[in-house]
């Protein structure tokens, strides 16, 4: 049977075009937030383990999620996201064969469910420690005296 070149143009098309309302669909649909019973069990308050890539706050990496504020939170839950998509697209799997992606999934959960309980005044919000609000703060504990005029070697 002979190819139909534009068959398959029309149909490649049309793939296309799924492809996009499925995106568009997904992108619009409501995110999943963890429930209590997931958030006060055993996984349910993990570290974070980065900031976010536009988070311009305080660093909170190495905080428990119940410890962070809720706008970092709504980040990292969407980087979460993106990491799971990420995993999808590559099929990544832990060492014991199960799909990253579906972890990745839960922690976005997770973060939007300690945001939100953040938001009702029920998480831990650490205050930030001089070290958070300056990186430099190790250098400026040296005990050189600063002076415009002088350098310290």
């Amino acid at each position: 049977m002979p190819e139909n070149p534009k068959a398959i143009d029309l149909l490649t098309s049309i793939d296309a075009s799924l492809k996009v309302l499925v995106r568009m669909a997904t992108a619009n649909a409501p995110k999943p937030v963890a429930d209590d019973a997931d958030l006060d069990g055993k996984y349910g308050d993990p570290e974070l383990r980065f900031n976010p890539r536009d988070w311009t706050g305080a660093d909170f990496k190495g905080r428990h999620f119940s410890e962070c504020p809720a706008e970092l939170l709504e980040m990292a839950a969407e980087t979460f996201d993106y990491f799971a998509r990420q995993a999808e697209a590559k099929n990544e799997l832990t060492d014991k064969g199960k799909p990253v992606a579906q972890y990745k999934r839960l922690d976005a959960a997770r973060a939007r469910g300690w945001a939100k309980r953040v938001r009702e005044g029920k998480g831990r919000l650490a205050e930030p420690t001089p070290a958070d609000a300056n990186p430099h703060a190790w250098a400026d504990a040296g005990g050189f005296e600063k002076s415009d005029d002088e350098v310290p070697f």
